[in-house]
This record gives C-alpha cells, sequence and structure tokens, in this order.
C-alpha cells in the first residue's frame, strides 16, 4: 500500500510540476506611463515568449509561478522579473535606453511613437546625458541638441533659445513653453523661470523645436517638456551624494526611490553653494522635490508633484570690453555698490490623472498651483514681488476605429490665472529706500485645441491641429491710478499640418507647415511713462520644414536632419530709453533659415564579452541664416530713427558645433568627452560689435559599480573647460552706453574648473 501511494505522490506531483501556470501583465514606459505595444516577454531558459497588445497587456503560460521573465524592447533597457504571488499582475515599466537616437519615445504632439516615427525636429535628452556634465548646470546637455542654446555666465543667470526664438530675452526665458510633469512651468505672461528645477531631479527631457501651437498654446520657438525622476521599476533604494569643486563648489543630497507595483516614489532634499567664478556672484540653493505615480487599477494612474526651492544668489552684471581686459572676475561696480542680487522661494505642487475609460477612449488631466515671493536689489532700482498662478489641462484622446483612413482625434484645454503683486523701490546700497512703484497684475490665459492623426496607408500619416488661444492682462497701478488698465490680446488660431512617410529603417520623411505667435510679457507692454502699450501686438512666425530621420551601417548609425525656413513679423524691439526703462514697438520682420543635423554611431554597444561595453561618437551641428528683413527702430514719437535691414540677427551664431564620446566599460569605468565650438555672434542689431567664437572642451572620468548585493557606488571626477579658454557665453545684446562708458556686453564664463563627487545608494 505504501508503495502504491508513493506512486500516487509522485504522479501528481509530476502532475503539478506540468501544470501551466499564467503571468498576467502591463507593459508602460516608466516615464510616462504610456501603454508599450509590441513588447517582447518571454520566460528564460524556456521557449515561452509572447508580446504586448495595443493596451501594453500581455497573459504568458509557464510551467512554473516562479519562471524568470525577461521583458524587451527596442529603444528600452532589458527588464528582468521574478514572479513571486500566483494571480498577481504586473505593471511593468521600462527605462528607455539613451544610446537609441532614433528608436527612443516620445510624446511630443499627444501620440506615443518612436522619435523616427514622429513629424517634427524632437529631442530626447535622457538622466545618463545629464549625468555626463558637472551636475549642476543643463548648459552641456541642451546645448548638445542641434538648434537648441543656453547661454550661461552664473548659476543665477541663463537664457535658453531655439532657432533663435528667446534670445532676445532680457531675463529669464521667452517665446518658449516650458512644463515640468505636464505642468507649465511658463507663467501666463510667457516668461519662464527655472532656477527651481534641480537638475539633479530631472529624469528625461523632451523638446520640440520650432511653433507647437496646434496643442501647447503661445510659443514661437518650442516646447521644452521636463519629466522628473522615477525609481527604477522593482527597486527601492536611498542614495547620499556629495559634490565639490572649484571656486567654491559644494553640494550633498539625499534621494530616496521606491518603484512598487502600485506606486513610484522619488523624493530627493538637498543643499547647494557656489562662490562663482566672478565677485559677487555667490549662489546657494536648498531644494526639495517629490515626485508620485499611484496605480489605483489599470486604467487610472495619478501623478502628484512637490517642488520646493530656496535660491539667494549674487548678480555681478554685465561688463565692458575694456574691463573684460582689465579684470574678466569683477563685478559690475553698480551691481556690487547696490548689491544686486535675487532671493527668491519657490513652491510648486500639481497633480495629474491619466484615465483610459476604454480601449478607444482616454483622458490626461493635471492642476496645479505655482507661487514665489522674490526679492530683487537692482543697480536702478529694488524690486520685491509676490506671485502665485493656478490652472489646469486636459487632453481627451478618441480612436474611433475607423476600419478605412484610421484617424486618432485629439481635443483639449489649457487654463492659467496669475497674479503679482509688485512694488519698486529706490535701491539704497542694498536696502530699500522711498517707494516709487506699487502696482498689481492679473494675467489671464487659456488655450482651446484640437487635433487629429490619420493613417492614411501602412506607412503614411497625415496630422492636423488648430488652437485657438487668449491671453489679458490687467493692471492695476496704486501710486498713479492713471496708468492702470487692461490689455487684451486678439485671440489668435495656430494651425499646423505635417506629413509623414516611413520608407524603411534607412528613411523615414517628414514635412510640415505650422504657425505661431508669442505675446509680450507683462513688462513689456509699458510705454516710456509707465502706461499701458495698447498698440503692442503679439509677434507671429510661420515655419516650413522637412525632416528626415533613419538608421544607417546596421543601424548602428543614427542621423536626424532638418531644413527650416520660419519668417516672423511684428516682432518686439526693445529701445532702451535710460537706465531701468525699456520700451518696445511691433517693428521688425526677420527670417530664419537653417539646418540641424544630429549624429549618433554606436561603435560598440554590449557586444559579446569585450570589456568596452559601450563606445559611442555623437555631433550635432548648427547652420543659422537668419537676417533682418524689415527692421527698424522707432523714436518716441512712432518715428524711424534706425534701419537695419539685411543684418544679421543678434545674438545668433552661424555656426555651432557640439561632439563627444562615451566610453563604458565592463568593470564599471566610464570616460566621458565633449567639444562645443560657437561662432562669433554680433551683439547690436547694427552688427557694429560682435562677441567672439570660442571653444570649449569638457571631461569626465568615474566609477560606477554594485560593489555589493546591496551597495552600489558612484565616484567620479570631471574638468572643465580644459583648454581655459577666456570666453562669455551669456550677453547683454543691445546694450547701451550710460556716462559716457562702454556698453556693458560681456558676462565672463569661468575659467578652467575641476569638480569631483562621490554617491553611495543602499538597495533595500
Amino acid at each position: 500500500m505504501k508503495y502504491f501511494l508513493a506512486i500516487v505522490a509522485i504522479v501528481a506531483a509530476l502532475h503539478l510540476n506540468a501544470q501551466p501556470y499564467t503571468v498576467k501583465g502591463h507593459v508602460y514606459d516608466l516615464q510616462e506611463h504610456q501603454a508599450l505595444v509590441g513588447a517582447t516577454i518571454e520566460a528564460i531558459g524556456t521557449e515561452a515568449k509572447t508580446v504586448s497588445d495595443e493596451t501594453g497587456y500581455f497573459e504568458l503560460r509557464t510551467h512554473r509561478p516562479d519562471e524568470k521573465l525577461r521583458i524587451s524592447m527596442v529603444g528600452y533597457r532589458t527588464q528582468m522579473v521574478q514572479p513571486a504571488v500566483v494571480d498577481q499582475t504586473f505593471n511593468i515599466q521600462l527605462q528607455a535606453d539613451a544610446v537609441s537616437l532614433n528608436e527612443v519615445r516620445v510624446t511630443a504632439f499627444g501620440v506615443h511613437k518612436t522619435n523616427k516615427e514622429t513629424a517634427g525636429s524632437i529631442a530626447v535628452i535622457h538622466r545618463a546625458q545629464i549625468q555626463q556634465g558637472n551636475g549642476v548646470s543643463l548648459q552641456p546637455a541642451l546645448n548638445g541638441v542641434p538648434g537648441v542654446k543656453m547661454d550661461q555666465s552664473t548659476l543665477s543667470e541663463s537664457r535658453i533659445s531655439i532657432r533663435g526664438n528667446g534670445v532676445r530675452a532680457q531675463w529669464g526665458i521667452r517665446n518658449i513653453k516650458i512644463y515640468v510633469n505636464d505642468i507649465p512651468v511658463t507663467e501666463a505672461d510667457g516668461t519662464s523661470r527655472m532656477e527651481a528645477l534641480d537638475v539633479n531631479d530631472i529624469g528625461q527631457v523632451e523638446i520640440i523645436k520650432g511653433p507647437a501651437s496646434s496643442i501647447y498654446g503661445a510659443g514661437t520657438g518650442g516646447v521644452i517638456n521636463f519629466r522628473l525622476q522615477r525609481a527604477p521599476y522593482a527597486q527601492q533604494s536611498l542614495e547620499v551624494s556629495g559634490l565639490v569643486g572649484a571656486y567654491g563648489l559644494g553640494r550633498i543630497a539625499t534621494t530616496y526611490r521606491n518603484g512598487g507595483e502600485r506606486m513610484n516614489s522619488y523624493v530627493s532634499y538637498g543643499w547647494q553653494q557656489f562662490d562663482g567664478y566672478r565677485d559677487h556672484s555667490n549662489d546657494m540653493r536648498r531644494f526639495l522635490a517629490g515626485n508620485f505615480q499611484f496605480f489605483p487599477s489599470d486604467k487610472r494612474s495619478i501623478t502628484v508633484l512637490l517642488n520646493r526651492t530656496t535660491q539667494h544668489s549674487q548678480i555681478p552684471g554685465a561688463l565692458s570690453r575694456q574691463q573684460v581686459e582689465e579684470n574678466p572676475r569683477q563685478a559690475a561696480p553698480g551691481n556690487l555698490e547696490k548689491q544686486a542680487g535675487r532671493y527668491q522661494n519657490w513652491t510648486r505642487i500639481g497633480m495629474g490623472q491619466q484615465y483610459l475609460f476604454n480601449d478607444r477612449l482616454s483622458n490626461s488631466t493635471s492642476i496645479f498651483t505655482y507661487f514665489y515671493d522674490l526679492d530683487h536689489p537692482l543697480a536702478y532700482a529694488y524690486i520685491r514681488n509676490y506671485y502665485q498662478s493656478y490652472g489646469g489641462r486636459t487632453r481627451f484622446t478618441y480612436e474611433p476605429g475607423f476600419s478605412v483612413l484610421p484617424t486618432t482625434f485629439t481635443v483639449g484645454a489649457e487654463f492659467n490665472q496669475a497674479n503679482t503683486k509688485g512694488a519698486q523701490y529706490v535701491n539704497e546700497g542694498g536696502k530699500e529706500g522711498a517707494m516709487n512703484g506699487n502696482t498689481d497684475y492679473k494675467n489671464t490665459l487659456y488655450s482651446l485645441f484640437y487635433q487629429s492623426e490619420t493613417a492614411i496607408t501602412s506607412k503614411t500619416t497625415l496630422a492636423l491641429g488648430i488652437s485657438f488661444n487668449g491671453l489679458t492682462y490687467d493692471v492695476n497701478d496704486y501710486l498713479l491710478p492713471e496708468r492702470s488698465g487692461i490689455k487684451r490680446f486678439n485671440v489668435q488660431a495656430s494651425p499646423r499640418i505635417a506629413l509623414s512617410h516611413h520608407f524603411g529603417e534607412l528613411l523615414s520623411l517628414h514635412g510640415s507647415v505650422s504657425s505661431g505667435f508669442s505675446p509680450p510679457s507683462g513688462s513689456e507692454i509699458k510705454n516710456e511713462d509707465g502706461s499701458i502699450n495698447t498698440r503692442l501686438q503679439a509677434e507671429k512666425g510661420i515655419n516650413y520644414e522637412i525632416n528626415a530621420k533613419g538608421n544607417l551601417v546596421r543601424s548602428r548609425l543614427a542621423y536626424d536632419l532638418a531644413l527650416f525656413k520660419m519668417d516672423m513679423k511684428g516682432e518686439l524691439i526693445a529701445q532702451s530709453v535710460q537706465q531701468g526703462i525699456t520700451v518696445y514697438n511691433n517693428s521688425g520682420r526677420t527670417s530664419h533659415n537653417g539646418a540641424e543635423l544630429a549624429l549618433s554611431y554606436l561603435l560598440i554597444n554590449n557586444d559579446g564579452d569585450r570589456q568596452i561595453t559601450l563606445l559611442r561618437p555623437y555631433a550635432a551641428v548648427t547652420y543659422s541664416h537668419f537676417k533682418f528683413e524689415d527692421y527698424k527702430i522707432l523714436d518716441g514719437g512712432g518715428e524711424v530713427r534706425a534701419v537695419y535691414d539685411g543684418n544679421d540677427l543678434v545674438g545668433v551664431a552661424p555656426w555651432v558645433v557640439s561632439a563627444g564620446l562615451n566610453a563604458e566599460t565592463r568593470v564599471g569605468i566610464y570616460v566621458y568627452g565633449s567639444y562645443f565650438f560657437n561662432d562669433r555672434v554680433p551683439l547690436d542689431d547694427g552688427n557694429t560689435a560682435y562677441n567672439p567664437a570660442y571653444h570649449v572642451l569638457n571631461a569626465k572620468i568615474g566609477f560606477k559599480k554594485n560593489l555589493l548585493r546591496h551597495l552600489a557606488v558612484d565616484v567620479y571626477a570631471g574638468l572643465d573647460n580644459i583648454a581655459n579658454r577666456r570666453y562669455s557665453s551669456h550677453t547683454s545684446l543691445n546694450a547701451a552706453a550710460y556716462g559716457g562708458g562702454s556698453p556693458a556686453y560681456f558676462s565672463p564664463s569661468p575659467a578652467r574648473n575641476g569638480y569631483g563627487g562621490l554617491a553611495v545608494k543602499y538597495i533595500f
């Protein structure tokens, strides 16, 4: 009898072992939480394999419930999953692979496709690319994108332009829409400030170059969407990092990450100090960021963003050419005397939800509030502002399932209202003197948008879009009520049409025509006497573009080539009346013609058992032929004072080249090198003064490895401006000369400087 029972037990065990188990789950993009179609799921050591469907869902039958799974997809890092619970539904999140230039997924224009499949000039910067720099500035990463330029001298003074749009901004960022996790950073009047965003919190940057008004509203330059870091899937860790460098650079931060099935958490807190290359350029920051994502169901995800930053920065000011030759590290005498600086606190809170009603209809909605207080002593005044804005953005996507000409429709809206209480005082050595201004601003912006994408054939796609945008400024001057008033801009309709054809892996060809507009900011609508300039209207532009993307040399060489022609009219021309007073007129028309080329070649990418696991040279080349077509400076009476037709556009270099090499080894050693060339740049509309061409060479070497089962380290050192070039990345365009002095154009950038850091991560 006992032998019979033993035989029965063995047969039962064999039967149970052969019993098939079904592993179920969804595959998503880690940053966007978009469903990934066509991801491969396979059980290691078996022939069991499947792919995710249109909703990212998969089912895989295995012989054991704990069969180890490999999930892979082109453009993403392979993810290993060890099932531990029977009948559990997995929410697997794949992280984008930074080396795949054209295969990375983008969400530009509301669709989730590879860069190669998407019409338009789009660039994606991953976390790995940001880490190749010094860790305190986005300048190296952004300047590696053709057509994008970040000018920076100190950490408190930076300017971003795309295809020349935004380069004329006196401060901050203009003509470009900026978002963080789909929450607008750009204020209602079109200005953006990025100081509240810590470089080390950024997980991904997506850039649309050129007008994107069909779904993003105002902005002739384009859109930059920052995504904060998310925790790697199925990993919980605590990291402590530190950084020291030349000119008193110091930083320490703590980061917690937890990538669970139902919640993804990223929290960072830190402190940063930088004495600065120049006198009177100290910068101190404290920052706290929280990025949380919840998955209450397969149809719903919720995102919560919390951000609090304090910054105390001194502003050294621009120097004349003679002052730079005497001593490039000195501060401008007026800024030093008046203790110019920027002392502010930011708080940003946002919440978003993505909801899948069914296989055809989905919605993405976010709401936010954003406020800051600012103490801003300048050479000519002391400004104190209190700012608060609130608003939201929603987007519905519908796929009706047409059998002929299948089409995806998108409709949505964005609203942003901002209130500013601003007071201006006489600056008495960095202290508030008598009040000479007390004004409240209430700015309201709204945008309604529509877009459709139709598959004409399996390889040809047509995209159509249009947005309607309105903007109102309500100004209340308490000292001089007669200067109060309301400025309403005409509703702007901005259409876009794009046609794409996929010829194969070697070539995807795209063509588009799009229009955009950029209204003057709240500080630009004033006349010389402080009253509202009712004549001002928005700048307008129309952009024609052809874009070719593909992969050559057995898919190792990726290229992205864009040719564009953009005509701008009604450009705002700034005229400095006296120090601290600048007036604007719609009296300019310019042509922006250019070419942009990005190349990336994977010489080695995890090939076999080589000790070098990655060897990737890359290059980005930008050619800009930007001209004033009809460009006139008017006096206070509206009469023409100067004509600059045919001159080169101020602030834009004809040639910009960025190149580099990334190398990583199996033992954990990595080396990054980069080179940047900027051609000479006209500094004034008359093309009488130029910023000389300059070269910058940077390098970084480090060791990154999991030393123990639960411990990972990253130790590195770098050297910026290796050739010790003297140059000014950030310049003050059209600077005026006061008191018989020379124009102060230049803000010298740091000489050769080094840094080093260490990060220790404990993995639970």
